[in-house]
């Protein structure tokens, strides 16, 4: 899913996460709203960790 958000919304994927969990939080669904929690989490890392790429060494994106 985190994948799915840098795809289609790069830059614009901490926003677009906060949507979902405060929409999720609202309606009281706390189980949606923690899954999209740990996607912020792992497009955080999309965005800015260390991403091994096919088997060669580590690289930094951005």
């Amino acid at each position: 899913m985190a994948l799915w958000v840098e795809t289609h919304h790069a830059a614009d994927g901490h926003d677009v996460i906060a949507d979902r969990i405060a929409a999720l939080e609202d309606k009281g669904e706390h189980e949606g709203a923690a899954l999209w929690r740990a996607v912020g989490r792992h497009y955080a890392q999309l965005r800015t960790g260390i991403i091994p790429i096919h088997g060669q060494p580590e690289t930094r994106s951005h």
